[in-house]
């Protein structure tokens, strides 16, 4: 994952609005279409960037699965070097358009579509890779709205692409502390091998 930070002052007030607006957006989509093509379960492992994940999708609904994923993540330090260290992600995903892609006779296997999602991911220091003479890897907290795609290359192979905006914590004994000033954009870009 390639990781953005800047400084942003929202007010409760916007917060609120870009809630309201994106849970109307995706409760508008999800009423216009309904499927049954997402795969029951799938297994995959993803190379990515900056990381190497394992992760599970199961089917939940019509067009929801939830995954669950976990994996070691890479954060390069410029000029200084690189640090690794895991991370568990949780996702209910949204494949919004499967149904369609189906309909239109493209590719569907392993849910090759466009999804939303809210990206839950914990990032831990239990241990460190790194080329560091300090330990960089903090314990974190993220909530992250998601955009992405995954298409398929072969019967085993496929690509995902996919990009977010949300909120970052660090975890200090015990507390999640978010930071109201500190946004994080998420993006990755993987190569996955779908087991069968």
């Amino acid at each position: 994952m390639v990781h953005v930070w800047f400084q942003v002052i929202l007010t409760d007030k916007m917060r609120r609005e870009i809630l309201i607006t994106f849970f109307l957006i995706v409760s508008g989509l999800s009423k216009a279409q309904h499927n049954k093509n997402l795969q029951k379960s799938i297994f995959n492992v993803q190379l990515g960037t900056v990381g190497l994940w394992f992760n599970n999708e199961a089917r939940i609904a019509d067009s929801f699965a939830l995954r669950s994923e976990i994996g070691v993540y890479t954060e390069i330090i410029s000029g200084t070097g690189f640090f690794m260290a895991p991370e568990i992600t949780l996702e209910p995903r949204w494949y919004y358009n499967i149904g369609k892609r189906n309909k239109n006779k493209f590719d569907i296997k392993n849910n090759a579509a466009n999804f939303f999602t809210v990206k839950l991911n914990y990032r831990s220091n239990i241990f460190e890779i790194s080329n560091l003479s300090f330990d960089r890897a903090e314990q974190s907290f993220a909530i992250l709205p998601k955009w992405g795609i995954r298409r398929n290359i072969n019967k085993n192979f496929s690509y995902e692409i996919g990009l977010g905006i949300g909120y970052i914590g660090t975890i200090n004994q015990q507390n999640i502390n978010f930071n109201k000033s500190e946004i994080i954009v998420d993006s990755h870009i993987r190569i996955g091998y779908t087991f069968r």
